[in-house]
């Protein structure tokens, strides 16, 4: 941004900050805690922006330049938890005033070059002419949010596929909903994977099982955007990229856990988990039972 809108709406708080840095595999995330009053003047965004609001409520007003019409335009409303404001780029607000209770701010910026990677040349943003929209109510989009912070404050880390899976959501729902071009338009494709590109990617996985690989590492094997390659991958293997990675994972884990001079955690970190706790967790997910459980009946069944 220009003028990072959710740094600056953090401004009045010594608390604002970025949430992701530049290894974070997603689009970019800041927070900024807001008092119970306050004026922000000349704010302004290069980037297609997304702010999620918690705490409240809060009567704003907001003074904008109308995209549509050129000429200067206010908005007032009563802000609460769940709305969620929409920025395209170029948007230029005058002031902010607002006056209530507190609240929290999440920005999602979707910057063009991290766009392109998830999804080259085919994902709108949002729609300029129609300007920012304040006040909204969209239940999918701060679910995805809240997903994708709960990833970036590292409370169950799942890895990058998850995340970039994410955030892609986001941002072709973002463009399909509230973009000037529906999903509807993009030319026909091939609707499965290939047998060669289904064994490529299935060697891929297996080679690579131990590491933090991403969505764009997958895609990148067979030649597709993420987009198009998490259609074709789901209709293929009936699940989503990210569920079949982590059962290939909790299979070999089934494996590895038969070597008892390893430890859980070196277990957990040889078959690509984040942690113990996650590996733990998944693994009893799948199997009913925890890893530690598992060794011991296997010793007493070999």
């Amino acid at each position: 941004m220009t003028t990072d809108l959710a740094s600056k709406y953090g401004a009045t708080s010594k608390y604002g900050a970025a949430l992701t840095g530049s290894d974070w595999p997603g689009l970019p995330l800041r927070i900024g805690h807001i008092p119970e009053s306050g004026r922000i003047e000349a704010l302004s965004t290069n980037v297609d922006a997304l702010l999620i609001w918690s705490g409240g409520p809060a009567e704003v007003t907001i003074s904008f330049a109308d995209p549509r019409t050129q000429k200067n335009a206010q908005h007032r409303f009563l802000r609460s938890s769940g709305m969620i404001d929409l920025l395209p780029r170029g948007t230029l607000m005058h002031f902010v005033e607002w006056r209530g209770k507190a609240s929290t701010c999440t920005s999602v910026n979707l910057p063009d070059e991290c766009v392109r990677k998830l999804c080259p040349n085919s994902l709108p943003g949002l729609d300029h002419e129609r300007g920012p929209e304040f006040g909204l109510v969209d239940t999918h989009i701060v679910d995805l949010v809240q997903r994708l912070q709960a990833q970036a404050d590292g409370r169950e880390y799942l890895g990058a596929v998850y995340v970039q899976s994410l955030s892609l959501a986001l941002a072709s729902y973002v463009s399909a909903r509230y973009g000037a071009v529906s999903e509807r338009a993009l030319p026909v494709r091939p609707a499965s994977l290939s047998a060669v590109q289904r064994t490529q990617i299935k060697g891929f996985v297996e080679r690579e099982i131990g590491t933090n690989f991403s969505l764009v590492d997958l895609a990148e094997q067979v030649g597709y955007s993420p987009d198009h390659f998490s259609r074709l991958f789901k209709h293929t293997f009936e699940q989503s990229p990210h569920q079949y990675v982590l059962s290939r994972r909790i299979e070999r884990a089934m494996n590895v856990l038969r070597d008892e001079t390893l430890s859980i955690a070196e277990v957990a970190a040889s078959c690509g988990f984040s942690s113990q706790g996650h590996f733990t967790t998944v693994f009893k997910q799948r199997t009913g039972t925890t890893p530690g459980a598992y060794r011991r009946d296997a010793r007493a069944r070999f």
